[in-house]
């Protein structure tokens, strides 16, 4: 093995000392550049694998996780612009284990965990300043539990109670949303989380919550007085009336006139006026009799007229009428009859809605149809494109009207409470939609040409670098040319007889390294060295009959001696 290792080393020395300076420091070049990149290759193979720890975490966290590492020195890297952290291969399952051992909270939120270590002479300040701050993490860590929510601060600012009502106020929050991306909040989303935020806190009301998404977009609607929420809630209703009725007339229009060839419009006039209304009727024809009482008085009496000297004496009673005197008569015969009678009675309470439809106006617009245009033989007529030439035609009077009483019937359409109907045929402006998608599909050709000559001139020169620098270069290092193979020649007739005595040329194998194993060497350096004899003989006849004569006597006395 060692002679093996020892004859390459020979071959190789012989190799370069057998070219030129310039194929020198080229064949030192490329080695050079072959085994940088044998290196580089080396190294980024063997280089440090890093996975993701952590992602998407907050710039707090990634502080936090980064001085434990540090601490514990780990390598590190850190992605997203911080978002991320990358620790080697074999150390990911061991500080997940670790940092969840810590209790690391990787929000950032401190709930009621504050209370979990308390010392012994905390004020009453420090007491109140954490149970905000715990009440402030228990909010957000609620808050990060509906969908499409990352991240959330919340800041409350609740006043001190005072015993004085006049001086109390409502306390108050502010909500900061960080919502994951194509993710939007709808409105009953929004309150709800309004309503979650004031009934956690006493006495805050929800319009007291201030909702803001992470780039301060305020999302929630905040209406300072009922009456201007009541408002709100009012045209928020009549909204959806209007919408609902809207879809009602274009789904049931759209499948007689065609899809997108209606547009109906709705004004509903709500009445919001709340009524209470008591009703009581009786009934006369079903009495009864239910308690009677009968009082009567009867009276006879008489006394006489006045008489005598007027005066107190004379009207004293016992005195003995003077005669002649008539008599004064004082008769009563009174009855008193009270008879109760029970009437059946119907007592009704009710309440009438507070948004009732008070009106309807509705205006509606359809497209009429295309029909294909006819000749004088009435066959449709083909355009240059060989399409059907269509032509726009509106709807009859007749299918007007019957479209109105579809409507209406729908609807509800009342003309006694004021309802007003109205549908027009109108011709609708139609997009060019072939132009578009010609344009459309002219850019993606355009792109695809473009990403398929990019791809081609990238192939081009690579092909172009290989073989007019690449190839060109190896040949240029190891060719071997005619002169190179004449110097290992004879040149004299003594070199003639070395090479006759070792039957071989030194030095051409070396001289012939792209020669393939499946070619004979000897075979190729005798037909080399059978040329040049004969060159020789050619040239110079007389000196090669002198040459033969010498080596036949050569060979007759080594005879003779053996």
């Amino acid at each position: 093995m060692e002679n093996f290792f020892r004859q390459i080393v020979t071959n190789f020395v012989d190799f370069f000392s057998s070219l030129d300076f310039v194929r020198r420091i080229g064949l030192i070049a490329l080695a050079g550049i072959t085994a940088s990149l044998m290196i580089g290759i080396i190294m980024w193979a063997g280089k440090t694998q890093y996975k993701v720890l952590y992602t998407d975490l907050t710039k707090e966290d990634s502080a936090m996780i980064a001085q434990m590492l540090e601490d514990a020195k780990i390598n590190y890297q850190m992605g997203e612009e911080g978002k991320t952290i990358l620790v080697p291969e074999d150390q990911k399952e061991k500080w997940r284990l670790e940092i969840a051992k810590k209790g690391v909270n990787f929000s950032s939120t401190v709930g009621y965990e504050v209370f979990d270590k308390q010392s012994f002479g905390t004020t009453s300040f420090v007491q109140k300043i954490n149970r905000q701050r715990a009440l402030e993490g228990e909010l957000i860590k609620t808050i990060k539990h509906i969908k499409g929510v990352e991240r959330a601060r919340v800041h409350l600012s609740v006043p001190e109670s005072s015993p004085f009502v006049s001086e109390m106020k409502d306390p108050s929050a502010s909500v900061v949303l960080e919502l994951s991306p194509g993710v939007t909040l709808t409105t009953e989303e929004i309150k709800g989380i309004q309503s979650l935020v004031s009934s956690a806190i006493e006495r805050m009301r929800s319009e007291h919550v201030v909702i803001i998404n992470s780039r301060g977009k305020k999302l929630s609607e905040n209406l300072g007085d009922s009456m201007t929420a009541e408002t709100a809630n009012r045209i928020a209703l009549e909204s959806k009336v209007n919408l609902k009725y809207e879809q009602q007339i274009e789904e049931i229009l759209s499948r007689v006139v065609g899809e997108g060839k209606v547009i109906a419009k709705v004004s509903a006039k709500l009445d919001f006026t709340e009524k209470v209304e008591t009703q009581t009727t009786y009934d006369n024809e079903n009495t009864a009799v239910i308690s009677e009482v009968s009082n009567q008085e009867k009276l006879v009496g008489s006394r006489p007229s006045p008489q005598g000297i007027p005066g107190a004496r004379s009207n004293l009673p016992g005195e003995n009428p003077q005669p002649g005197i008539p008599e004064t008569r004082n008769d009563l015969d009174k009855s008193l009859v009270t008879r109760n009678f029970g009437v059946p009675s119907k007592v009704t309470k009710a309440k009438k809605p507070t948004a009732e439809l008070q009106s309807l106006s509705v205006a509606v617009m359809v497209d009429g149809k295309k029909v294909p245009v006819l000749d004088a033989k009435g066959a449709p007529v083909i355009g240059d494109n060989g399409e059907v030439v269509m032509k726009y035609e509106a709807w009859s009077e007749e299918q007007l009207e019957n479209f109105r009483q579809i409507v209406a019937s729908s609807i509800g359409i009342v003309a006694g409470r004021g309802d007003q109907l109205t549908i027009k045929n109108m011709e609708f402006a139609e997009e060019d939609l072939a132009s578009i998608e010609a344009m459309l599909e002219r850019r993606e050709n355009r792109e695809i040409i473009k990403n398929l000559t990019k791809y081609l001139m990238i192939g081009i020169i690579i092909t172009l670098f290989f073989f007019v620098v690449v190839r060109p270069f190896i040949q240029w290092v190891t060719e071997n040319t005619v002169e190179t193979i004449d110097d290992f020649l004879p040149k004299t007739i003594e070199e003639l007889e070395r090479i006759q005595a070792g039957q071989k040329l030194p030095g051409l194998e070396d001289a012939l390294p792209t020669i393939e194993e499946k070619i004979n060497p000897e075979k190729i350096e005798g037909n080399l060295l059978r040329e040049k004899i004969i060159n020789l003989i050619e040239q110079n006849p007389q000196k090669a009959a002198q040459v033969m004569h010498e080596m036949i006597h050569t060979v007759d006395e080594n005879k003779q001696i053996a």
